[in-house]
C-alpha cells in the first residue's frame, strides 16, 4: 500500500504528461529491463525523470538554441535514416522527424542508436512523445532539438490531454514574394509537371556522385519547382508519382535558381514530402502571345503554324542535342512566335494547324531582334485538339 502511494505521488509530479496506466507500464517496463536490480518505486523515479518530473511545462515557441529542454510534442512527419562520414573516419546515422504542438511546429534530429526506432517504425505521424534535448540553430534558419543516446531522451507516450499541432501552411504566392532562404516551408500543391532524374559528381567530393530530380506543384495562387536531393528522388517512382495528384512538403527551404533567378523549393535530409488527399485547385495562368517579352518564364496557347526539320547541334560542352523549331499563331493571327523544342521535346509528335499548350517555356531575344520562346528541361507541351 505504501509502495503504491510512493507510485502515486511521483506520478503527479508529472502534471499530466503521461495517463496514469502508461506510467505504470512503462515501470513494469523498467524494472524488466533492469533485471530486477531496482523495486517499482526506484523505477518510477527513474521513468519520472525522463519524462521530465519537475521541469516546467515548454511549449515549442519558447525553446531558444542553446537551451536542454524537455518537452511533449506530436509527430508530423519521419525522414528516412541517412548515414554520413564522420571526421574521425567513422560511419554515423541521423533520422529527422517533424513534431509539433498548439504553438508551433519544430525539427527533431536523431543520432546514432536512437535512429533505430525510426527503422523499426515505432514511430509514426500521430503518435505523442516526450523528448529530451539540446536546441540549437536549425539548418536553414530556425531552430531544431538534437536527440543523442547518450544526450537526451525520446519516448512515445499517452498523454492526459491530446496534443493538438498548430499546422502553419504557406502559398505559393507568398514563397515568391519572399526572400530567398526561407526555412522550415510547410505546402501543399497539385502536381503539374514530372522531371527526370540527372545523376552529377559533387563538387566537394569528386569521387561520388549525387542525384536530383525536380517536379513543378500548384496552388490557388501559383506554382513553384520542387528540387529533391539524393534518395529523397526515389519518391518520385517509388510513391507512383503521377501528374493531377497532390502532395504534401514539411521542412522544405526556398532558394534563387542560378539558371533562371526564379524562386524554387529544395528538399533535402531535413525535409518530409509524401502525397496527401487533401484537395488543391490549380489553373494554369496562359499568356497571350502579344504580351509577352524577354527573360521571363510563361505558359502559351497557340496553333502550329510553322515546322521546320530536326536538328542536331553540339553544344560548347561538346554534348549533341537535338533541336526542333516551330511556330505558332494566336487566334487572330497576328501574333506569331518561334518556339525552339529541345531534347526530347523535339520528338513529340505536331502536325501543322495543332493547338497546342507549351507550359513553362522560356521567353529570350531571338534571331532578328524578335521573341523566341525555349522549351527545355523544366517545360511541357500538350496537344489539345478537341
Amino acid at each position: 500500500m505504501g509502495e503504491t502511494t510512493d507510485v502515486t505521488n511521483i506520478y503527479e509530479r508529472l502534471g499530466g504528461r503521461v495517463t496514469l496506466d502508461d506510467f505504470m507500464a512503462k515501470i513494469e517496463e523498467k524494472v524488466a529491463t533492469m533485471g530486477g536490480l531496482c523495486d517499482e518505486e526506484t523505477a518510477a523515479l527513474l521513468v519520472a525523470q525522463e519524462l521530465g518530473a519537475d521541469s516546467p511545462v515548454i511549449r515549442i515557441e519558447d525553446i531558444e538554441p542553446g537551451d536542454n529542454v524537455s518537452f511533449a510534442c506530436k509527430v508530423v512527419s519521419v525522414s528516412g535514416v541517412r548515414e554520413f562520414s564522420r571526421d574521425d573516419g567513422g560511419t554515423g546515422r541521423v533520422a529527422n522527424i517533424m513534431v509539433g504542438d498548439e504553438t508551433g511546429t519544430l525539427r527533431i534530429s536523431l543520432w546514432d542508436e536512437l535512429v533505430d526506432v525510426v527503422k523499426r517504425g515505432e514511430i509514426a505521424a500521430g503518435e505523442c512523445l516526450q523528448i529530451s534535448g539540446y536546441a540549437r540553430d536549425g539548418y536553414g534558419g530556425g531552430v531544431e532539438v538534437s536527440v543523442g543516446s547518450k544526450t537526451g531522451h525520446l519516448e512515445v507516450v499517452e498523454p492526459v490531454q491530446e496534443i493538438e499541432v498548430a499546422e502553419r501552411w504557406d502559398s505559393i504566392a507568398d514563397l515568391h514574394e519572399s526572400e530567398y532562404n526561407v526555412a522550415d516551408v510547410n505546402v501543399v500543391g497539385q502536381v503539374l509537371h514530372i522531371g527526370d532524374v540527372r545523376t552529377f559528381v559533387r563538387r566537394d567530393k569528386p569521387d561520388s556522385t549525387g542525384r536530383v530530380g525536380n517536379i513543378t506543384i500548384g496552388d490557388e495562387t501559383g506554382k513553384i519547382r520542387v528540387v529533391l536531393w539524393d534518395d529523397l528522388v526515389d519518391f518520385m517512382a517509388s510513391e507512383n508519382l503521377n501528374v493531377g495528384e497532390c502532395i504534401e512538403i514539411r521542412g522544405g527551404y526556398t532558394r534563387e535558381n542560378n539558371y533562371d533567378s526564379v524562386t524554387e523549393i529544395q528538399i533535402g535530409d531535413h525535409s518530409g514530402i509524401k502525397k496527401t488527399d487533401k484537395k488543391v485547385d490549380y489553373a494554369e495562368n496562359v499568356t497571350p502571345l502579344s504580351d509577352i517579352g524577354v527573360d521571363e518564364t510563361y505558359t502559351v496557347v497557340g496553333y502550329v503554324t510553322g515546322l521546320e526539320e530536326t536538328r542536331e547541334i553540339t553544344r560548347n560542352d561538346g554534348k549533341v542535342s537535338r533541336v526542333l523549331n516551330i511556330h505558332i499563331s494566336d487566334e487572330s493571327g497576328n501574333n506569331r512566335s518561334r518556339v525552339a523544342l529541345w531534347g526530347n521535346h523535339a520528338d513529340t509528335p505536331l502536325d501543322l494547324g495543332d493547338r497546342i499548350q507549351i507550359i513553362d517555356c522560356y521567353a529570350k531575344s531571338g534571331w532578328g531582334g524578335g521573341v523566341e520562346l525555349s522549351v527545355g528541361w523544366n517545360s511541357s507541351i500538350h496537344v489539345i485538339n478537341g
